[in-house]
């Protein structure tokens, strides 16, 4: 069983969601989460990154086997089969806090100081979105509970375009570009392909 950090006066009111639903079909249908990068495996470091700087923890997975050691609620989708947007919506219902940090399972280059700068600009907003040399990155990105009613529409609707409720919200974007010491060339570097995973494995060497 993998442990909680017992002090929580640095850690901020914000639920931080590790997506954990997506299944590579490049890499053969294996749970992404699951791929050790750099010696760990990336829910191993994502959950020891985020329990140092979030409050609340919860894991997004119809297949809550490979978690169940991780000492938070794992959380199905709602909406089966509609995408990352369906597991947003669900932990969003779930979360204790007002704002949720959304985190890809497949990231092995996140940090607690990235996050942190995206907390910092959190006031006033309904998303903070990163926007990186390769666009905007909702899968990184802080969600204030009132999307739920718009995201419940989007999906009632069929649409799984996780951006397609921005434009009812409050949204303010995070040029990453701007702010290198949080956000490295390689902060927002995913799996999809055995390439990408050969590609990530050397660079966690650097």
């Amino acid at each position: 069983m993998i442990s909680m950090p017992e002090k929580a006066e640095k850690r901020l009111p914000l639920t931080a969601v590790i997506m954990a639903g997506g299944r590579g079909r490049r890499l053969g249908g294996i749970d992404k989460p699951l791929i050790t990068i750099g010696g760990q495996r990336i829910i191993d470091r994502t959950f020891r990154i985020v329990s140092h700087c979030c409050q609340e923890i919860l894991i997004s997975s119809n297949s809550p086997q490979p978690y169940r050691k991780f000492p938070v609620t794992i959380i199905p989708d709602l909406y089966p089969d509609h995408g990352a947007i369906g597991g947003i919506y669900s932990c969003l219902r779930q979360a204790s806090f007002p704002y949720v940090l959304i985190l890809a399972g497949d990231m092995p280059f996140i940090s607690a100081a990235a996050i942190r700068y995206l907390w910092s600009r959190h006031e006033g907003y309904d998303v903070i979105l990163p926007k990186s040399s390769d666009g905007h990155q909702p899968l990184h990105a802080i969600y204030n509970k009132n999307c739920m009613e718009k995201i419940k529409k989007q999906l009632d609707y069929g649409k799984l375009k996780i951006s397609g409720f921005f434009s009812e919200v409050r949204v303010v974007e995070i040029p990453t570009t701007q702010h290198p010491s949080c956000f490295g060339p390689r902060y927002f570097f995913n799996l999809n392909t055995p390439e990408d995973i050969n590609q990530a494995r050397q660079l966690a060497k650097q």
